[in-house]
Formats: C-alpha cells, sequence, structure tokens
C-alpha cells in the first residue's frame, strides 16, 4: 500500500465564480516526501476544484469529498517480513486508531433501523444525548444487546438475521474469497480475504455492494486508496469527552497527550467487535498478518462491551 502522508498543507483562495459569487475556498493537500511537496498538492487539489466549476458542480457526484481528506496523526507503519508495508494505524478525527490497509478488503454493514430506533424503544436519549452528553449507557446498559453485539426482540432483531443472510448468500456466490464476520455496536464489519481488489477498483466497490456497505465508506475507501477498519472505541461510549480540536494538534501538545491517556486508560474495558463466524478459503501469510493485529487491537474474542 501507498505510504500514510506525513505532511499537511493547505491552500486558500477567494474565487469568484460567474453567476455564483465569492467563495472562500480552504483545500489540504498531503504528502510523504515533504512539507513542500504537500504545499504543492493542495495547490493542485484547489486548481482542479476551480477548474470544475466549484464545490457544488461537483458534490452532485460526490467527487468534491475527496479534497476534503482530513489530516490523521500516523501511529504506527506494519510491514510484512519481507519489509513490505501492508498496513498503517492512524489516529481520526474524533481521537479513535484506525486501520489502513488493503491487504484485505474490509466492509462495515450498518443496521439499517439505527441505534436510534433501539434507544428510544429502551427510554433512552436520542442520537444528540448519545453523542454529547453520553458516556456509557445508564441504568439497565447490561441488559442492552447492542453492548454486546447480540440479536434483540422486534425489528432490530428481524435486521440482524436478514443481513446475516445477506453475508451467507455473498459467501455462496463467492466461494473463492474468505469470509470473517464481526458484530459491531450497531452492525458488522466483514474481513474478505482472497479478492485482490484495490480500494478504488470497480471490483471493490461491487463487492462492499453486494455486501450492502454505505455508500460513503465505499467512497472514503477510494479517497484514503485503503480499506480502513476502526480498532478503537468511539471516545462517546466510553465516559470520554470528544476533544473537537483533536486533529489540528500536535502529539507534542500537552492538553493532546492527557486526552489520548484518559483515552487510552478507558478503552481497556471494551471492545469494538466481535467474531461471529469464518467462511471459505484460508487467509494468505499477508492477509492474516492483518488480521491478527486487527483481532488483537478490537477485542474480537474478549467477550468485552461494544464500543
Amino acid at each position: 500500500m501507498q505510504p500514510i502522508p506525513r505532511y499537511w498543507a493547505t491552500a486558500d483562495e477567494v474565487v469568484t465564480f460567474p453567476g455564483r459569487g465569492e467563495f472562500a475556498l480552504t483545500i489540504r493537500g498531503s504528502s510523504d516526501l515533504s512539507q513542500e511537496d504537500a504545499q504543492r498538492d493542495a495547490r493542485a487539489r484547489l486548481q482542479r476544484l476551480v477548474a470544475a466549476g466549484g464545490p457544488g458542480a461537483l458534490r452532485g457526484d460526490l467527487e468534491y469529498y475527496p479534497d476534503r481528506r482530513l489530516p490523521e496523526e500516523l501511529l504506527e507503519e506494519v510491514r510484512s517480513p519481507d519489509g513490505e508495508l501492508i498496513a498503517a494505524i492512524t489516529r481520526n478525527r474524533y481521537g479513535a486508531a484506525v486501520l489502513n490497509t488493503d491487504a484485505v478488503l474490509i466492509s462495515d454493514v450498518d443496521l439499517t433501523t439505527g441505534s436510534e430506533m433501539s434507544s428510544r424503544r429502551r427510554g433512552r436519549g436520542g442520537l444528540l444525548t448519545r453523542l454529547f452528553g453520553g458516556g456509557r449507557d445508564g441504568a439497565g446498559a447490561e441488559e442492552d444487546p447492542d453492548a454486546y453485539g447480540l440479536p434483540d426482540p422486534g425489528a432490530r432483531g428481524e435486521e440482524h438475521a436478514r443481513i446475516l443472510q445477506v453475508i451467507a448468500d455473498f459467501s455462496v456466490r463467492h466461494p473463492e474469497l474468505g469470509m470473517r464476520t464481526y458484530r459491531t455496536r450497531n452492525g458488522f464489519r466483514l474481513l474478505v480475504t482472497g479478492s485482490g481488489a484495490e480500494p478504488g477498483s470497480e471490483r471493490a466497490r461491487q463487492l462492499m455492494s453486494e455486501l450492502g456497505s454505505d455508500r460513503l465508506y465505499v467512497l472514503l475507501c477510494r479517497v484514503h486508496d485503503s480499506y480502513r477498519a476502526r480498532l478503537t472505541p468511539k471516545p462517546w461510549r466510553i465516559t470520554v469527552d470528544r476533544l473537537e480540536s483533536l486533529s489540528a494538534r500536535s502529539p507534542r501538545d500537552q492538553e493532546y497527550r492527557r486526552w489520548v491517556e484518559r483515552y487510552d486508560a478507558a478503552s481497556r474495558d471494551s471492545a469494538v467487535c466481535r467474531l461471529l463466524e469464518t467462511a471459505g478459503p484460508a487467509p494468505t501469510a499477508r492477509e492474516q498478518q492483518v488480521i491478527e493485529l486487527h483481532d488483537r487491537a478490537v477485542g474480537a474474542s474478549s467477550g468485552l462491551r461494544l464500543a
């Protein structure tokens, strides 16, 4: 895979588009080579956007979003025994560690009935309460099926079963592919081996579409040129406030370091997903290395509550 950018820069310009008025544009560029190369990338992205007619002109096909790639701190590079870069771990905009790789196709599938419905059924707060007032669930959380990735009665349980059937049907259609199925807090994660599909390829888009992946996740894989999987809990699910300015801070910043320490300590009692089943051919050694890294990081066999 391509290295994760180590350098970031921005290009700013006020541009007048005929019939639309002025736009203050800010575009980020990145590079693994140098700060100067990151600045050149930012300028090139800005020029492409201007030549295309501005953000509104491209929004309909979601093509503007690749120019909005956000900087992420590079935490670790993972190499095969022969030195090939096969994965990298970054910290995303709200502070979670994220696996980036092109060695294994990763697809997340959400329960489309949504966690909001599940929360309302249990009499808890809505989305804004969970995101910003949140922390751990209140009384009765231990009985919450979502907290352990378990199906519950009613529409959400039916959706759980439906998605498992979609996954089973996919495996039948693609016996050449290995499948590892995990339950997340609000859906499923699939690690698919043997596809050889590049993250931005039509083959990857087709396979993820068959599995029911969110369209924006498919786009995100193309934008980052890697499959992505969150490895650590969402902060608001483990009683840690989201540090809104995290993406703009340096790892050397004291407030940043204190936040990371609190987050890491609070993460120890939670998992991100749990392994349900495996199917198909065995992974290659390269794929297995990424799978083992993923499973250790997410607590796939820990039995801990999911966050």
